[in-house]
């Protein structure tokens, strides 16, 4: 099931997140600051979170239990999809297609035509994963990731065109 997260799924929002990154950004960040710094500065993201506009996430559950979640920043045209994160254990299950459906829908319905995110190019599952739901390899930014320079893909998304997404 997807809905909006509420103030409620903070914590799990927030233990999904650090887990996702412990997974996946083992080759950008040290073992030392995924151990031990992540966790709090994971808290302190979320902690400032309103789950209200200008942010906009939503939730992925079964069984009661959150799978993935997304959010999107709609303070800038084109909005950006900030975060889309499914627990490791879940991965190629379609839930982050459901939760990228969700999330363009529900931008194209508050009338914004585009929307984009970064993916870094290290990150080349999550790349396939962006391109073959809609998204457009925009060229090469240069982003941070926790303070250290890390090269990216900039990925938009037509938003009023439903062919090739999903």
């Amino acid at each position: 099931m997807i809905r909006l997260a509420t103030a409620a799924d903070r914590e799990a929002i927030c233990a999904l997140h650090l887990a996702s990154w412990q997974d996946s950004y083992g080759g950008e960040l040290p073992p030392a600051y995924l151990r031990d710094v992540l966790p709090d500065a994971m808290a302190k993201k979320w902690a400032t979170r309103s789950f209200a506009a200008p942010e906009m996430t939503f939730v992925a559950e079964e069984e009661g239990r959150l799978v993935g979640f997304v959010c999107a920043l709609t303070d800038r045209d084109p909005p950006l999809i900030d975060n889309l994160h499914v627990r490791p254990d879940q991965r190629g299950q379609g839930t982050g297609g459901a939760l990228m459906s969700a999330v363009k829908d529900a931008l194209a319905a508050d009338g914004f035509d585009h929307a984009y995110l970064t993916v870094l190019e290290s990150n080349s599952r999550a790349l396939a994963f962006y391109l073959a739901r809609g998204g457009r390899d925009e060229g090469t930014v240069d982003d941070f990731l926790v303070d250290q320079p890390v090269k990216a893909r900039r990925i938009g998304f037509d938003l009023q065109t439903r062919a090739g997404m999903g």
